[in-house]
């Protein structure tokens, strides 16, 4: 049985290609997604050292109808493992599209049999599924119905006027606020405030479908828009799961709704999550500006915006490695207290930390799933990439803790071997006088 359990999270590497379902038939979608890292611009200079699919976060949109045969090739450019697990398919897919290492590719084909708005997320398999979702690699996948229309579009025989897409989604400065659940940012469509900055116009009268996914990874969302009653809402966007008259969706991580409502009235319409102090103050929150001659745009895609990166950012957010001093606060220790770094979310915490010299300080690994290898395991060591002395541990299992004195004052700069994004910096210092005299 563990064995078996195993083999669900770990993507074993097949060769060539998995075809699952029936023959492709004409009806046949194809899409590329593109592993790779990327710093992103998430607000006004404030980049976010990401993982993506295609460069974005959210990446890209994909559509297909129910019925369609749908191949995905994953192609993987970056320098580590990266893998696939997508939601719409209903069947074992990690055979083939887990586990895909540095330079190569993966196709997958499947029959889209369930209507509904799923999400895509990078799964190499094990540990590696939860830290690369943390890190960006998430997207949207809608399959439109074939056999059952939604009410709205079937009592007014037209299709909608405006269809919008929102992946609702969370940023993280470090693996330990991951773990803890404590988001720096809580987004629509990869930008703080996105639709407040540009507000999304409709025409009092529009019929407006939306297509609204909460991939989390940790947080519930309930989305809502002020002074708007949602006419009709399906779980899962499937048109068979409806509900009539909603003041707001509630969605966990990966739960997703269609929701269809037509604009009452002129002026503007907040959408937000109405978590307002864990979430909307974050950066969830949108417009939807109506009046009679706004533009007709039919659609607003879920894809992240590509931002020309600034000269000078104001802040940096590197979830596994350092970045601004203002989030990855260094943390001075003084003689004689006892010094532990923790490897928490493919993280260590603290990413820089200052210690008198002869301090033994310990790295403890807090990582639970420490099976498998490689990018899918969560074990950890210690490898200085410079320093004034030698530091390297051996790999350590979760709980696991290695020590070292620090015998020398300079500034170390470490990874972990096998997650070489995970970076921090040690610094050792000799005490002054007031330090020494310490009670």
């Amino acid at each position: 049985m563990r064995r078996l359990a195993l083999l669900a999270l770990v993507g074993v590497v097949a060769a060539g290609v998995l075809f699952l379902g029936p023959p492709a038939a004409a009806q046949t979608k194809k899409f590329e997604l593109v592993a790779t890292r990327k710093t992103l611009v998430v607000d006004e200079g404030v980049v976010w050292r990401a993982f993506t699919f295609n460069g974005r976060v959210p990446g890209p949109l994909l559509v297909v109808e129910e019925g369609d045969e749908v191949e995905i090739t994953v192609r993987n450019v970056d320098t580590i493992t990266h893998g696939l697990s997508i939601h719409a398919a209903n069947t074992q897919t990690s055979l083939v599209v887990g586990n895909i290492p540095a330079g190569q590719s993966r196709t997958l084909r499947f029959r889209a049999d369930f209507p509904g708005v799923y999400m895509y997320h990078c799964a190499p398999g094990g540990h590696g599924i939860l830290a690369h979702t943390m890190g960006g690699m998430f997207g949207m996948v809608v399959v439109e119905p074939k056999r059952t229309k939604y009410r709205l579009e079937e009592e007014l025989g037209r299709a909608p006027d405006l269809r919008v897409y929102v992946v609702q989604h969370e940023v993280y400065a470090s693996g330990k606020d991951f773990s803890d659940g404590r988001a720096l940012y809580v987004m629509f469509n990869g930008y703080n405030f996105r639709y407040v900055n540009q507000p999304i116009p409709a025409r009092p009268g529009d019929y407006v479908r939306f297509y609204y996914l909460n991939v989390g990874p940790n947080l519930v969302g309930s989305f809502h828009a002020v002074g708007a009653v949602w006419e009709y809402a399906y779980a899962g966007g499937n048109p068979s799961n409806v509900t009539r008259g909603l003041q707001t969706t509630i969605a966990a991580p990966t739960d997703s709704w269609v929701i269809e409502w037509r604009v009452p009235a002129e002026g503007p319409f907040l959408l937000v999550t109405h978590a307002f102090g864990t979430q909307a103050m974050k950066g969830a929150v949108g417009v939807l500006s109506a009046n009679k001659d706004a533009p007709r745009v039919g659609a607003v895609r879920p894809e992240g915006p590509n931002l020309p990166l600034p000269a000078r950012p104001k802040r940096v957010v590197d979830p596994f490695g350092v970045g601004s001093s203002d989030l990855d606060v260094p943390v001075r220790t003084r003689p004689g207290d006892a010094v532990f770094v923790r490897m928490v979310g493919n993280s260590y915490w603290p990413k820089v930390l200052e210690v008198p010299l002869g301090t033994r300080v310990t790295w403890v690994n807090e990582d639970v799933f420490d099976l498998l290898e490689g990018e899918r395991t969560g074990m950890h060591n210690v490898t200085a990439l410079r320093g004034p002395t030698r530091l390297a541990s051996p790999l350590l299992k979760h709980a696991d803790r290695f020590t070292f004195q620090a015998s020398r004052t300079g500034e170390y700069e470490y990874i972990c071997a096998i997650h070489p994004y995970m970076r921090a910096r040690l610094r050792v210092y000799r005490p002054g006088a007031q330090e020494l005299a310490r009670p």
